[in-house]
């Protein structure tokens, strides 16, 4: 039997130039413009220097865009996975970790074949697969 590393395609990838990320409650016109340089198939990291004024809680969904280039730019439903505050940020830097929860299929692919052409699967990357498509 394969381990779920074994079955993974493509993991984490660590960006040397920031991707634009915005974000807004379902509905709401209030969006927040945001970077962040740390993707994988099933969500991102934001660097976030005070993630306690993060103005979404753990129950929030929240409508995402994330620009992958300037041709490019996909649409999901997203919540937050973990909160990494100052005090706890050893490993890494202070911020807000969201997964992905619903994304239509043409633009999970988007996202792989982006995570594929810019880094490679990190090996010591033990996380759960995140992800759901309810569209396929």
């Amino acid at each position: 039997m394969s381990s779920k590393k074994d079955n993974r395609k493509v993991g984490r990838v660590k960006l040397e130039h920031p991707l634009k990320v915005v974000i807004g409650s379902i509905g709401a016109d209030v969006r927040y413009d945001l970077l962040t340089k740390d993707i994988s198939p099933n969500g991102f990291f934001l660097d976030f220097e005070s993630p306690g004024r993060f103005p979404f809680t753990q129950a929030s969904i929240m409508e995402i865009w994330l620009t992958l280039t300037a041709t490019q730019t996909i649409f999901f439903n997203g919540k937050m996975a973990r909160t990494v505050y100052p005090s706890n940020a050893a490993d890494s830097s202070p911020g807000i970790a969201v997964k992905i929860v619903q994304i239509k299929p043409e633009h999970e692919q988007m996202l792989l074949d982006f995570i594929t052409e810019n880094g490679t699967s990190s090996e010591d990357d033990d996380e759960e697969p995140l992800s759901t498509s309810i569209f396929s």
